[in-house]
């Protein structure tokens, strides 16, 4: 059976979450949020990979760094982006675990430009509202951009939590080298980390150029996974998720955006303290999943999500 045809069984599998979860609470007792061992949660967002380049590669080729990190934690297969395949709506809908719409407007904070905005509220806004965390313990960094989308304007969250935005770097390496930067400095418990180079080099058209930015993304997660396992602040105690926002077409690389399975089949990378190890978990799962997993983790509820928490990746579910 395709992937594709297999997605909307994720509307019968949410209903059966939900359930299992009322169950839960009512009947057993829901479980702490203080089980988990997770205090800090980096969720990298890599622009454009396609499975069969990524983790759907059996040999690994471009990818051993997270070949090799997903040995020790989990891979979901399959996740889908389950609607919309392109990054305009894709990212935002990650922020927000759910198919937001995205508007336009005149942000003041890039000298009154045009700009996008998410309608929905953001997992920053969630994060940063209901724990009371300042802007510098949640922060959003991109590649060089003349100006950053934004959160959402909703009247419960909106700009006064949105996030420390940072634009750095004109390369995967480049803004790898801002966020090491901004991981001493301020070191955030929610850190989201957006890689563009795999998209740009698939544009390209070039097959080279294509896979040579794969390769630079997964040398790019598996340093940030090194410094996270180094540094007293993150050290044992931080969940990273690998997640990208659409694939690209199954004959032609270079472009992407339609229903095919090369676009929609993506791939969930998750290690940390509260993942199973070496674990390849068969539930469909989709975008809208993120964030109410993270929720789960930093004790935040992503209310106005699509998604449901994704307690099967879980050792303790």
């Amino acid at each position: 059976m395709s992937l594709i045809k297999t997605s909307r069984l994720h509307q019968r599998y949410n209903v059966l979450a939900a359930l299992l979860t009322a169950i839960t609470v009512v009947g057993f007792g829901a479980v702490p949020s203080h089980a988990y061992e997770t205090e800090k949660v980096v969720l990298v967002i890599i622009d454009g990979l396609r499975y069969s380049e990524g983790l759907g590669d059996s040999a690994h080729t471009y990818v051993p760094r997270m070949w090799s990190l997903a040995q020790e934690g989990t891979i979901i297969e399959p996740f889908l982006n389950d609607s919309l395949t392109k990054t305009r709506k894709a990212v935002p809908s990650i922020w927000c675990g759910a198919w937001t719409p995205v508007t336009f407007f005149s942000d003041s904070l890039c000298g009154g430009m045009d700009n996008r905005h998410a309608v929905m509220p953001t997992l920053f806004e969630y994060y940063r509202k209901q724990l009371s965390r300042p802007a510098e313990d949640c922060i959003y960094l991109v590649e060089e951009v003349d100006c950053v989308w934004k959160g959402s304007f909703d009247s419960e969250y909106g700009p006064a939590y949105w996030p420390g935005y940072y634009s750095i770097g004109k390369t995967d390496l480049e803004t790898w080298q801002g966020a090491e930067q901004i991981l001493d400095e301020h070191a955030p418990t929610l850190f989201v980390l957006y890689l563009a180079g795999v998209d740009h080099g698939g544009h390209s058209g070039d097959w080279k150029t294509y896979t040579k930015s794969i390769a630079s993304a997964d040398s790019v997660v598996g340093m940030l996974w090194d410094y996270l396992q180094k540094d007293s602040d993150y050290a044992d105690k931080t969940t990273m998720f690998v997640a990208n926002d659409h694939g690209r077409h199954e004959s032609n690389f270079k472009r992407h955006g339609d229903g095919c399975d090369g676009c929609r089949v993506i791939q969930l990378l998750a290690i940390g303290p509260d993942i199973k190890r070496g674990y390849v978990s068969p539930v469909l799962r989709t975008i809208p999943d993120i964030v109410p997993t993270i929720g789960e983790l930093l004790e935040f509820t992503a209310e106005q999500s699509t998604g449901t928490v994704m307690r099967e990746i879980f050792e303790k579910q």
